[in-house]
């Protein structure tokens, strides 16, 4: 049997990609997704918060989609905010190659070798 990977792997662990809450109650406070990606320091210029879910044992996971690396990203942590790990996978495993790369084709980047 294949080892899963990419969104399969992603699904498996957390399900389907949005079927996340927009908040987490952590030790009876209330963080909405903006919220926890400040306090993750994951709230970087091309990050985008998709959702977030409780998971056993007092850990959580935050999903976002992280633009530069084109991937959607599961961080999880603890209660006490401590990073425990995170899977990644490419965002064309959920639009398709096709989709992906036509999108590429119509975003117009200016290469810095070129100013």
């Amino acid at each position: 049997m294949s080892e899963l990977k990419g969104r399969a792997l992603f699904e498996s662990r957390y399900g389907p990609l949005g079927s996340g809450a927009q908040s987490l109650t952590i030790r009876g406070v209330e963080y909405p997704l903006a919220a926890l990606l400040a306090r993750l320091g994951l709230d970087f210029g091309d990050s985008c918060a998709i959702d977030a879910l409780p998971l056993a044992d007092g850990h959580y996971v935050v999903r976002y989609f992280d633009a530069e690396d084109q991937r959607a990203v599961a961080h999880e942590f603890d209660a006490d905010w401590r990073f425990l790990g995170e899977t990644r996978a490419h965002i064309a495993e959920w639009v398709g190659e096709e989709a992906f790369f036509a999108w590429l084709r119509r975003v117009h980047v200016r290469c810095p070798a070129d100013l």
